[in-house]
């Protein structure tokens, strides 16, 4: 028997059929979404407290000027060393009077006339009480002969006595007060000095630091006016340095004494270890480049490594602290970008053996920038979908591509 060919409208048909059959294959298709995927794994986890931080040395003084005066040039300069009480910080002699208006040159120029006419006139009295006295010794030395012989009472050599005694007591009152009248008038010639008159035996206070060490910082190094209590020089030792970082209150509760703490961006080549010494007990506010005001609290930090190890470092230097709250040495981590809330739930999107996303549900526990432990949902192994957009959905067939 001959078999029949497929001519003319049969053909025709047949190949429509096939072409529909292709377009509606592709139309229904669903076209794999690309996504990038993490795996969950199994090790340890750590949870940090992160912030920037500030090195300082352990033992920082000030000296500051002992009295208020014109402070010379300081000679000292950053990283010079000091001996105690033997290397001169500084000098600070007097200050120079200022100079005096009409007014108040008359004034004190009437007032030292008016004192040296006062002094002129108790030396007069002086030579008047002397007069006096010469007077009372003579008389009181003719009574005092005479009363042996009876020719004076008692009575007459007594008042002659005491007449004498007050002459002498007078003569005495006159000196101090013509004493007191010099020291008066060099009081008020001493209100006429100004700075263009030439100063005599003016002395020079020499400043010297207490300890020993280096010169950190010189506040005040030109010449110029300071009062007591100025800073002039800030002096501690390089070879001991700490670090402080100032936390958030809610975050400085989690810290304990002796927690590790590892020193990145500090400009060496590797990051550093440290270990927390103390977290202080008093909060401060301070107000953040938001303009917020926080509550911050001070904790020092230690280095462990050698002093070889970052000697490169000074006082003032910055560094990121990130300070362990939490670990664990084995636990079940999942990748943080994994992670998506669903109400109020954390799930993933799995992908399973064909390559297509799940929706789970799963329990966590700690959690850092990083990974966050999984407690129920994952098991090690298992692939997730990590930052998952608008268009992966339960069920949803991915292109997988591993992150590198």
């Amino acid at each position: 028997m001959k078999s029949r060919l497929l001519t003319g409208p049969r053909l025709i048909g047949g190949l429509l059929l096939v072409a529909l059959a292709v377009a509606v294959f592709f139309a229904f298709r669903t076209a794999a979404v690309p996504v990038e995927i993490g795996a969950v794994t199994r090790g340890p986890l750590t949870i940090t407290v992160d912030d920037e931080g500030e090195t300082r040395v352990t033992d920082l003084y000030v000296v500051s000027a002992p009295v208020t005066g014109q402070l010379l040039r300081v000679p000292l300069k950053p990283g010079d060393q000091i001996v105690a009480r033997a290397t001169l910080l500084g000098r600070i002699q007097p200050v120079d009077p200022g100079p005096l208006d009409a007014r108040a040159t008359a004034q004190a120029e009437a007032q030292v006339r008016a004192l040296e006419a006062q002094l002129a006139a108790t030396r007069a009295r002086i030579m008047e009480a002397r007069a006096e006295q010469v007077l009372a010794e003579r008389e009181y030395g003719r009574l005092a002969a005479l009363t042996g012989r009876g020719f004076v009472s008692q009575a007459n050599v007594d008042r002659a006595r005491a007449s004498r005694d007050r002459a002498r007591a007078l003569v005495t009152e006159m000196n101090e007060a013509a004493e007191a009248t010099r020291q008066s008038v060099a009081a008020a010639r001493a209100a006429l000095i100004t700075s263009s008159t030439p100063a005599e035996g003016r002395g020079a206070v020499a400043v010297t630091s207490p300890v020993g060490g280096f010169v950190l910082r010189v506040p005040q190094e030109s010449e110029r006016v300071v009062i007591a209590g100025t800073p002039l020089v800030e002096i501690g030792d390089p070879e001991r340095l700490e670090i402080v970082t100032d936390l958030l209150s809610a975050d400085a509760v989690r810290v304990r004494p002796q927690a590790p703490v590892r020193i990145e961006n500090w400009g060496g080549d590797r990051p550093l270890q440290g270990r927390v010494r103390r977290v202080e007990p008093f909060g401060f506010t301070k107000v953040s480049a938001l303009g917020v005001e926080e509550q911050r609290v001070n904790v020092i930090i230690d280095f462990v490594e050698p002093r070889q190890a970052w000697r490169q470092l000074g006082h003032g230097y910055r560094a990121v602290v990130r300070i362990a709250v939490w670990s664990a040495p084995d636990v079940v981590r999942v990748p943080i970008s994994a992670l998506f809330r669903s109400g109020s739930e954390w799930t993933v999107f799995q992908i399973d053996g064909d390559d297509r996303a799940r929706l789970r549900r799963v329990e966590l526990g700690a959690m850092n920038d990083e990974a966050a432990v999984v407690l129920r949902g994952l098991s090690p192994g298992d692939r997730v979908v990590l930052h998952p957009g608008d268009r992966v959905a339960d069920g949803a067939r991915v292109e997988v591509r591993e992150v590198p």
